[in-house]
Formats: C-alpha cells, structure tokens, sequence
C-alpha cells in the first residue's frame, strides 16, 4: 500500500471502518479520540497534550485503550509514542485495563497486534527501533478481510484469558 498525505490516515480509515462494523453488529464498542490542535501561525499548527491514546473501548465488559501506528519501513520506532501515551497506557495497566497496539507495516502490507508490555519489555532491554521479524515472530498478525474488516477482536480474547 502507497501512504496516504497525511502519516496514519490508511490505518485510521481501516479501523473506522472496522469500529463501525463492530457497533453495528454489537460486538465491541470502540470510539475514536480526536486529537486536539490549535493553529499558531498561518500553514502552522501545535498539537495540544491530550492523555488518552488513539482509540478507548470496551469489549465483553473489559475496558481497553491502544495506539494506532504505521511504518512504511523495515521497523517500528518506539518513538512514535509519546510520552504522555506511554504514561497512560502504564496506568491503564496499574489499573487492570488492557492495552496494545496496532501496528501497519506498509511494506509487507501487514497488521500486527502487539501487547504493550511485551513491547515494552523487548524495548527496555534492546532497542527502540524494532524490526518488522519481531512482529512476524512475537506478535499476533491480523487479517483485513474483504469488508475491510480489520478484525482483532480474538487478539482481545486471548488477552482477557490472561486477567
């Protein structure tokens, strides 16, 4: 897949699709939280701190927050997670929520659900640029179907199982 203009946007609509197909058939709940900008200058932008991550749900009673992220190279950047993200995705863990990440590798054209404490743990003791192979071997692939479905939903079971 080509990326869209704007970095996250293929990743977005798939899982706003996928969001939508859930509510409709009542399986999960999953909401979107918008970022919030201000403009500072004319064709400049700030983004204002905000302390939830990219999307907040609740499936089978369980509540869950997770980031939504895409790389068009051969690794993650652990980077590409704020800090504020990161605090709260420990405290959603302190908690007793469940949280991950849904990872596009766009040149592989590929979906992973990765735990954040998994991810966390390899990045503590490694490195913060993680290669697609860990995915392959550590995380959990998921499949769009042809409804662009995108569906995690066993991913969010297996993860229930463990609590």
């Amino acid at each position: 897949m080509q990326p869209l203009n704007q970095q996250g946007m293929f990743l977005e609509t798939i899982l706003n699709i996928t969001h939508e197909k859930f509510k409709n058939d009542n399986e999960c709940l999953v909401i979107k939280i918008p970022t919030n900008w201000i403009v500072t200058k004319a064709n400049d932008h700030s983004f204002l701190r905000h302390e939830a991550c990219d999307y907040i749900g609740n499936y089978q009673g369980f509540y869950f927050e997770f980031e939504a992220k895409e790389t068009y190279k051969d690794y993650f950047d652990w980077k590409m997670i704020r800090t504020n993200q990161l605090i709260k995705m420990n405290q959603i863990i302190q908690n007793q929520g469940i949280t991950f990440l849904i990872i596009y590798f766009g040149k592989y054209d590929a979906f992973y659900y990765v735990d954040y404490l998994l991810l966390k743990k390899w990045v503590e003791a490694n490195q913060q640029h993680i290669a697609h192979e860990w995915f392959e071997i550590n995380a959990q692939q998921i499949n769009l179907n042809s409804q662009l479905k995108l569906d995690y939903l066993n991913c969010l079971d297996k993860a229930i199982l463990k609590k």
